[in-house]
């Protein structure tokens, strides 16, 4: 089969407003964002990514233009046969520009968008699901996955997701809760020998927390997450010295295999979290995947962001021997409703792929004629 040539690469913007807002230590978001690609080549084919648009929401619009402006005149034109190789030549031609600018987080963003959309493209072509395209062989139906982001001032919002097919769950945990470890015992108990992570998106520091050890490490947690400044890994090689304490995890908000071979190296933390989305999509994303297994840690991949990025996550996952549990937005997201056309099915904790090719038809037809960015 020739290999096709890029034609279009198109961009959407979606906004979708909050019934309720997500406050978060660095801010209140109102409204939801989800940022977009579609890559389209001179056959027909086609292929769509989401690129990390979620905190601050007002952030988006870098992404779009770095798309717009630097990642479609770089790509249209191309012969897409190897997309690792085009991956490669956009983060080596924008990476002088993004130094420039100070902007290498939504530079690789953009970029992380853009290399999903061209898997999926190549996998659609060759009639086959995206895990099994990435694995080379046929891969398992489905991944492992969690509920997270569920709110610690209500720990029976467990039922609730245990009801709609889940069997782990995160909550978040603000540092600033003189309630928190009342709160999190009675998450325990609900939950009962499920599992129970919490995250503190960096609300710790490092006296604040070892107060906390013995207690939260008799409480069984999966993991604590990112429980300080991640620009701080001297915090977090102290916590991991600790000789009581939960597992740690973190890696969301780290960039390139470069970033995590850091983290490996420095913090050794027991889970690590890369987002495709932000980290290096599939084509550097699955080497990251594979590097921190054979550091004998655990790889769950984080998501937070719309049904692209947890379609494209779960096929990676479920490409891949060894990974541990995938990230599921639990709260309600009107992203899923306008996008998707039939919402994920999850049952007895595991999210069920479809089997179609590519990513399968997780998006509707009319998304990029009514939200694309022109």
């Amino acid at each position: 089969m020739t290999a096709p040539v890029i034609d279009r690469v198109r961009v959407a913007l979606v906004a979708a407003p909050l019934e309720t807002p997500i406050v978060a230590p660095f801010g209140t978001v109102t409204t939801r964002h989800n940022i977009l690609v579609r890559i389209e080549t001179v056959d027909g084919a086609w292929g769509v990514g989401e690129a990390w648009g979620n905190f601050p929401p007002w952030g988006c619009r870098e992404r779009v233009d770095i798309l717009t402006n630097v990642v479609r005149p770089a790509l249209v034109g191309r012969t897409l046969d190897d997309p690792a190789a085009l991956y490669g030549m956009l983060a080596g031609t924008m990476r002088a520009l993004a130094n420039q600018l100070g902007a290498v987080g939504p530079f690789q963003q953009a970029l992380c968008g853009a290399d999903i959309a061209m898997w999926d493209l190549l996998a659609r072509r060759a009639g086959l699901p995206l895990c099994d395209y990435i694995r080379g062989s046929t891969s398992l139906g489905g991944v492992d996955v969690y509920a997270t982001n569920l709110p610690i001032r209500r720990p029976a919002a467990i039922e609730d997701m245990a009801a709609l097919g889940h069997t782990r769950f995160k909550f978040r945990v603000p540092g600033s809760d003189p309630q928190l470890l009342d709160r999190l015992r009675e998450a325990r108990t609900i939950a009962g020998a499920r599992p129970l992570m919490a995250d503190a998106t960096q609300s710790f520091t490092l006296e604040t927390l070892r107060p906390l050890a013995a207690a939260l490490a008799g409480l069984e947690l999966g993991w604590l997450e990112e429980p300080f400044l991640v620009d701080d890994p001297d915090a977090y090689v102290a916590w991991c010295d600790e000789p009581v304490r939960p597992p740690v995890a973190l890696g969301e908000n780290a960039y390139r295999l470069a970033g995590f071979r850091h983290i490996l190296d420095t913090i050794r933390p027991d889970v690590v979290q890369p987002d495709i989305t932000k980290t290096g999509g599939i084509s550097e994303g699955g080497r990251v995947c594979r590097e921190i297994l054979a550091a004998g840690r655990r790889a769950c991949l984080h998501m937070y962001g719309g049904p692209v990025g947890l379609y494209a996550s779960a096929h990676l996952s479920a490409a891949i021997d060894g990974m541990s549990w995938l990230e599921m937005d639990s709260l309600p997201n009107p992203l899923f409703d306008m996008l998707l056309e039939e919402a994920p099915v999850v049952e007895d904790g595991r999210q069920r792929l479809s089997g179609a090719p590519g990513l399968g038809d997780v998006v509707r037809q009319e998304v990029f004629e009514r939200f694309e960015v022109r």
